[in-house]
């Protein structure tokens, strides 16, 4: 998926920052501007800075559950991120929104697991 369609970033190429900064010793926050940086690139228009604090903080959780990236510098990161938007009542919103559906997509995850384990009744 584009991110920001100004420099043709993608969440792949965002994913792929992410594993190199957080394996950094001391690895800094992964803000968008870190990660643009990495990507030795810049916003233009910043109209995709919100879709990428979401893409950022939605791959720091994928990256630690595949185990591609240290779970407490992901931990630490998405705590660091949580804080550095709890001002702005949009990011704020938005990440509150990421969480819920997460709940709600372990859940059903949890669900077809237990339903795939359940003998089969006739």
């Amino acid at each position: 998926m584009i991110v920001c369609s100004c420099t043709q970033i993608t969440d792949a190429d965002i994913e792929k920052a992410l594993v190199e900064i957080l394996s950094q010793p001391n690895a800094p926050l992964p803000t968008p501007g870190i990660v643009y940086r990495h990507l030795q690139a810049r916003m233009e228009c910043c109209g995709c800075a919100p879709l990428a604090v979401t893409t950022i903080y939605e791959k720091i959780d994928e990256l630690a559950r595949k185990g591609l990236a240290c779970p407490y510098a992901c931990a630490s990161a998405r705590g660091r991120i949580e804080k550095s938007v709890e001002n702005n009542p949009v990011q704020s919103q938005r990440l509150a929104v990421i969480r819920k559906l997460r709940g709600i997509v372990q859940g059903h995850l949890v669900m077809q697991e237990a339903m795939a384990l359940e003998p089969e009744r006739k």
